[in-house]
């Protein structure tokens, strides 16, 4: 099936501006950042983002898919998100030895896709202008914006492997799936090393989880695509993660967030990605 791709851009962009608005970002200052952006297109496999680059380049996805990941060492990187269109990525960054905003986790293209491109001094030129009772109300936004994700990998760790991949799986249907008779495609081919990945549990275990969902019939393959049928259930979390994920919805993309954690399942590993968007999010809101 063909898709318009300046419908798609559209849509992008309503995404993109009810994802700024939860940050309580002026409507004319969201408004010249969508004016202004520079749209790029990407062959499968690129590279959009590097660790370490000091660019200066925000992005949102307009079409297709990009997998964002943390280097962890020796040339290792674990998936930490599946964007899709309408997601803002390379917001994360450190100031480098040398005082510069560097770049914290990769992007490499998922599909073929299209993405805008924002300057980030740009946005703060933009932010600069706004009055102090505004940038108040942006930096509480952002506190409760990482606090959340900070809340979010710690709860999501006291959860079974099978309900971290129900949460993955349910994700990415809402927001790269597309329903049909039996039930709902997910678009982005995924394999089982990626969704070992965001769940943080060796790939065997990911084999032994999908092949269970497809004898319970939950779950079915259609080429390399899933399918979630009709009999899966996208409640199925404890009460307090549920509540949980709702709160995120409201104060990032306006979607629910893909579970994302480093391979192995290691506690301390996810409780140090969250705590390091934290602590670069308050070091961004003394400076203002």
């Amino acid at each position: 099936m063909k898709t318009n791709p300046s419908r798609q851009s559209e849509d992008a962009f309503i995404i993109l501006r009810s994802s700024l608005s939860r940050f309580n970002l002026p409507a004319e200052l969201v408004d010249e950042l969508i004016e202004r952006h520079i749209a790029v297109a990407f062959d499968r496999g690129a590279m959009a983002f590097c660790e370490g680059n000091t660019d200066g380049m925000l992005a949102c996805v307009l079409s297709g898919y990009v997998n964002v990941y943390c280097p962890v060492g020796d040339g290792n990187r674990t998936l930490v998100r599946l964007a899709s269109p309408g997601e803002i990525i390379g917001y994360a960054d450190y100031v480098d030895d040398k005082g510069r905003h560097a770049r914290m986790f990769e992007a490499q293209i998922a599909t073929k896709c299209t993405l805008a491109l924002f300057s980030r001094d740009h946005i703060v030129r933009l932010l600069a202008t706004l009055p102090p009772e505004t940038l108040i109300s942006v930096i509480s936004s952002l506190n409760t914006f990482w606090s959340e994700h900070l809340r979010f990998f710690a709860t999501l760790l006291n959860l079974p492997f099978w309900n971290r991949l129900t949460i993955v799986m349910s994700d990415l249907a809402k927001r790269a799936g597309v329903s049909d008779s039996e039930g709902i495609i997910l678009i982005p081919e995924i394999g089982h090393e990626a969704l070992s990945e965001m769940i943080g549990c060796s790939r065997p275990m990911v084999t032994r989880l999908i092949a269970e969902m497809v004898q319970s019939g939950l779950l079915a393959r259609r080429g390399k695509q899933y399918v979630l049928l009709k009999k899966w259930d996208f409640n199925e979390s404890s009460p307090s993660f549920r509540k949980m994920a709702r709160r995120l919805e409201a104060v990032s993309t306006g979607r629910s967030l893909t579970a994302a954690l480093p391979t192995g399942g290691s506690s301390r590993g996810v409780i140090a990605y969250a705590a390091r968007g934290s602590s670069q999010a308050s070091k961004s809101a003394m400076k203002l």
